[in-house]
């Protein structure tokens, strides 16, 4: 499995590629300067509902963006568990059985 992108780590180097001001993200986003600065330090966590600001202001797929912030929950949360992979297997399995029983 493809290694989940630090979300913190991502947003600081888009707003460093676009050259943006701390104010300007976190006024997009509706927090404070000083929880976006945690954010990309990796000391607090981007909540889902940032997503579409930043899809925004960065121009980018909000459906990718949520694929891949879910993956780094469930990464984080679960990702030394040793079955891990496993019940991720099973996970996918049972969904796509319940993508082919809706056809």
């Amino acid at each position: 499995m493809e290694k989940p992108i630090e979300f913190g780590t991502y947003i600081h180097g888009l707003r460093k590629e676009k050259k943006y001001s701390l104010k300007i993200v976190a006024d997009k986003l509706g927090i404070d300067i000083s929880l976006l600065s945690k954010i990309e330090n990796g000391e607090r966590q981007l909540q889902s509902h940032m997503l579409n600001g930043l899809s925004e202001l960065f121009d980018l797929d909000y459906k990718e963006m949520q694929i891949q912030l879910l993956n780094q929950r469930i990464e984080n949360e679960y990702g030394s568990e040793p079955f891990f992979n496993e019940a991720l297997i099973s996970l996918t399995q049972l969904g796509q059985e319940n993508i082919s029983s809706k056809k």
